[in-house]
């Protein structure tokens, strides 16, 4: 959208008691923003959906400090904004059910809608879980597939590195205006997703963190998405919401099965009973559209090494870390590659910074 365009999409999208479906009838009719404010009162209130005092609000620009405050907001953190009118706005989430008027957008989209998949999960996930993303994300990622999740902690933030660290794209769906990243702590993650992906959300610059904007965020994250992966989480867990976007939105759903005792796997479990395909491995979700896919390298292996430039110190480590199913200590890897406590406490700080590893309690290691 050029940015004179702004301030028009602004205030129409402000404009109080106006909601997505009637302004997106307003849009079938008038085209454009500018020429709804163009007409006259008699006019709209001839539109059975437009009350006479919903048209005065349109007209009478009651939002101006709003507006003026989002443009300064949208040069301060170098943010653009994208109209469901746009070329690049999403194909899929433009034609699903309560499409965002308009996205708030940092970094690049570059999606082919037929190439775009989510992989959710719970904020809290066992080993199992972790290894389960670390094994099936990177194969998606190498076969063209841009991952799309919540930047949250646990699967979420799991399965953008993991893309990011395949040399594949990712996006991240806000909960928050995207002044603001939630959880603080993944803010090194927002960065490192910008440089091969996007950061966008529906929600004003400056936004309140309020908890039922993350529900809303889910139908973003499954509604431009060509299906969706359901990693661990409750029954009640945002993954299972997000799940439950996708099948009214007639997306395809899949699910991790999981052990019939843990809490975690109670979401994944539930959605194969109801009849989400079960994915043990990346071929699980790649067969189902391998007709549509170009898949040079059939042969890619799920452990690809990332695309971070590595030492050769580093390497063997990330090696040693993808093969072992569990988190390491630092004790057992100065056993099993002979390297002195000195020198791989270096290392292990240098792949810190890089966005590789994460330390636990008692100097625990494992990828991220």
């Amino acid at each position: 959208m050029d940015k004179s365009n702004y301030y028009a999409w602004l205030r129409l999208v402000s404009v109080k008691g106006l909601g997505p479906e009637t302004i997106q009838k307003l849009l079938t009719k008038y085209s454009k923003p500018g020429r709804i404010f163009k007409t006259s009162k008699e006019e709209l209130t001839e539109l059975s959906y437009i009350s006479y005092k919903l048209a005065g609000n349109i007209l009478e620009n009651q939002k101006e400090e709003f507006i003026e405050n989002q443009l300064a907001l949208l040069e301060k953190h170098n943010v653009r904004l994208l109209s469901i009118l746009d070329d690049e706005y999403p194909r899929l989430l433009k034609y699903s059910y309560n499409p965002p008027i308009v996205l708030y957008i940092k970094g690049e989209l570059l999606l082919d809608d037929d190439l775009v998949f989510a992989v959710v999960g719970t904020r809290k996930p066992t080993q199992y879980g972790k290894i389960a993303v670390r094994r099936i994300v990177p194969k998606l990622s190498l076969a063209g597939f841009t991952i799309v999740s919540g930047l949250a902690y646990g699967i979420d933030g799991a399965a953008h590195h993991e893309a990011l660290n395949a040399g594949g794209r990712t996006v991240a769906v806000f909960g928050t205006g995207l002044d603001t990243v939630y959880p603080s702590a993944n803010r090194k993650l927002a960065e490192r997703v910008l440089t091969n992906g996007a950061l966008i959300s529906e929600l004003p610059l400056g936004s309140k963190i309020e908890a039922w904007n993350f529900a809303n965020r889910n139908r973003i994250i499954s509604g431009m998405s060509k299906g969706t992966l359901i990693v661990e989480g409750a029954k009640t867990s945002g993954a299972l919401l997000t799940a439950k976007y996708a099948l009214e939105q007639n997306r395809d759903i899949y699910a991790i099965p999981g052990n019939i005792n843990s809490p975690q796997s109670e979401g994944p479990n539930y959605l194969i009973k109801l009849g989400a395909k079960i994915v043990r491995n990346p071929d699980d979700i790649l067969e189902e559209y391998q007709l549509k896919l170009n898949l040079v390298n059939n042969t890619a292996s799920a452990d690809a090494k990332p695309k971070v430039k590595l030492s050769d110190s580093e390497e063997k480590i990330y090696k040693l870390l993808m093969n072992y199913e569990k988190n390491l200590s630092m004790d057992k890897m100065v056993e099993l590659t002979d390297e002195s406590p000195a020198t791989l406490s270096s290392v292990l700080l240098q792949m810190e910074f890089k966005g590789l590893i994460k330390r636990g309690a008692q100097n625990r290691y494992w990828l991220i």
